[in-house]
């Protein structure tokens, strides 16, 4: 067994459903949206550069929490050898990669 595989997971057979649940991610973006929708509004009505600076830290949080999903499902998916998922979900990962890159480049103003 090498390192970063639990004792407890095995491979998914073929045919079979994977076992990875959403009992943490589910209760924690439910508590996120819960959280930045009432600063979204604050941000909408600030003036100002705190209203930019809450604003800006919304979007980010918006942004980030689907790409923390797909990041900790293809860690999953890796640890049960799901080798097509891991692929796909570090192919949407490089995809937002190579997009920051050509905005920070400024590609497409």
């Amino acid at each position: 067994m090498s390192a970063g595989e639990s004792a407890g997971r095995q491979p998914i057979p073929p045919g079979q459903v994977s076992t990875i649940r959403g009992r943490y991610q589910i209760p924690g973006l439910v508590w996120l949206t819960r959280l930045l929708m009432p600063l979204g509004f604050v941000a909408a009505v600030l003036d100002g550069d705190a209203g930019i600076a809450l604003g800006t830290a919304v979007v980010v949080a918006v942004v980030a929490a689907p790409l923390l999903r797909v990041g900790w499902l293809t860690f999953r998916w890796r640890q049960e050898r799901d080798t097509r998922f891991v692929l796909v979900g570090c192919g949407v990962l490089g995809v937002v990669v190579v997009g920051v890159v050509l905005a920070a480049l400024g590609v497409g103003a």
